[in-house]
């Protein structure tokens, strides 16, 4: 979620990313999550909502001919959609923590 709102507001993917697992890493190491399924849903984060303060938007805009409104349909929504579905499966993978190996 910190990702996914980081994202919204300045636009960029990596900055999201990196400042989300700087603020995340500490609390993570010392809850015993496990780092690989918090990566996981820390990046979840960046995929989403790619709106119009986003180069990537404008990419996606440009490059398949498509006015604003059918990007944010296509790219936006389908990026959120995808987000959604990844944060659900690291819960569900979350819950088999201790016995799947390379989770711990």
């Amino acid at each position: 979620v910190i990702a996914q709102v980081l994202r919204i507001a300045t636009g960029s993917t990596t900055v999201a990313l990196t400042t989300t697992a700087a603020i995340v890493s500490g609390a993570a190491a010392a809850s015993g999550i496990s780092p690989i399924l918090c990566a996981i849903a820390v990046c979840a984060g960046g995929i989403g909502l790619s709106l119009p303060n986003d180069s990537g938007f404008w990419a996606v805009s440009r490059f398949f001919h498509l006015n604003e409104v059918d990007t944010i349909r296509g790219w936006s929504l389908g990026g959120f959609v995808s987000g959604v579905s990844i944060l659900i499966f690291v819960c569900i993978l979350s819950l088999f923590q201790g016995y799947l190996p390379g989770l711990l």
